[in-house]
């Protein structure tokens, strides 16, 4: 058994442990490969009641999806945790970072943007990025990676002047 430590961004000073277990389960007269479960559980209280919560099973046939498997088992389990007391989101989310750093850009320079969310808060919501270059609407164009406490936009010019030495 492997543990984790789980935190919820609204109340930083509070960490629960998680376990995670590997368990191989052979389907008895079948033949073929034996089936992995994996099993992630908390000691924790349940929030209403005054037992423990219940063990999350994940059965995932694709070592593709288990990353998201596990995040959505971790969420499941967090939601029966009583969190309390939580602290208040007061900040607004803010620009950390700009690359190129001029307001003269080129042509031929992607612009990329950081988009940071100081704990404790609930996170970016992705959905209200938005940018406009020079009064157009480019937000549909912006590639967006990472998580709702920090994310990267990135804006590639779709046209883009290319001159030819002779």
């Amino acid at each position: 058994m492997a543990y984790f430590q789980v935190r919820n961004s609204l109340n930083p000073s509070k960490v629960i442990v998680c376990g995670i277990t590997y368990k191989q389960v052979v389907p008895k007269g079948r033949e073929g490969e034996a089936i992995w479960v994996i099993e992630v559980a908390t000691d924790e209280p349940h929030v209403t009641t005054s037992g423990i919560i219940p063990p999350y099973y994940i059965n995932v046939t694709d070592e593709l999806d288990l990353d998201l498997e596990i995040e959505k088992a971790v969420a499941e389990i967090s939601r029966q945790i009583d969190w309390e007391p939580l602290a208040a989101d007061t900040r607004a989310p803010f620009v950390n970072s700009v690359q190129p750093d001029t307001y003269i850009q080129q042509m031929h320079e992607n612009v990329k943007i950081g988009i940071i969310d100081l704990h404790p808060s609930y996170g970016i919501d992705i959905n209200s990025i938005e940018m406009t270059v020079n009064g157009i609407d480019v937000t549909e164009d912006l590639i967006i990676t990472g998580d709702e406490f920090e994310y990267q936009a990135e804006w590639r010019p779709p046209s883009r002047v290319y001159s030819q030495l002779d």
